[in-house]
C-alpha cells in the first residue's frame, strides 16, 4: 500500500524546523490558524504543484511568443541564455509547421 503525502503537513513541519525555539506563543497560533485554512481551502483536492523550473520555462516561452527579447527574458525569468535559444528554436519549428499546413 502506498502512503499518502500530506503535503501540507510536510510544508509546516519545515516550517517549524526554521523557527525551531523561536516557534511558540503568537507565532505558534497564527501558523496554527494558517495550517487550518489551508486545509479548508484545499483539503480533499489534488492540487498541481508545478516545480519552478518547469514554471519559468513556461513563462519564458510565453514571453517569446509574445515579442520580448531573448535578453530580457533571461533577466526576467531567470532561466539560462542555452534554455531560452531552445525555447526559441522550438516556437520556430512549430510556428514553420503550422504554417505549411
Amino acid at each position: 500500500m502506498i502512503e499518502e503525502k500530506d503535503i501540507v503537513e510536510d510544508i509546516f513541519s519545515q516550517i517549524r524546523e526554521i523557527m525551531g525555539n523561536q516557534f511558540h506563543g503568537e507565532i505558534f497560533l497564527k501558523l496554527t490558524q494558517i495550517e487550518a485554512r489551508v486545509r479548508q481551502k484545499w483539503g480533499g483536492t489534488e492540487p498541481y504543484v508545478p516545480k519552478s523550473r518547469e514554471k519559468k520555462r513556461a513563462k519564458a516561452a510565453n514571453d517569446l511568443k509574445n515579442g520580448m527579447s531573448p535578453k530580457d527574458v533571461m533577466k526576467t525569468t531567470g532561466i539560462s541564455r542555452s534554455e531560452v535559444y531552445k525555447l526559441l528554436n522550438r516556437n520556430n519549428r512549430s510556428s514553420h509547421g503550422r504554417n505549411n499546413t
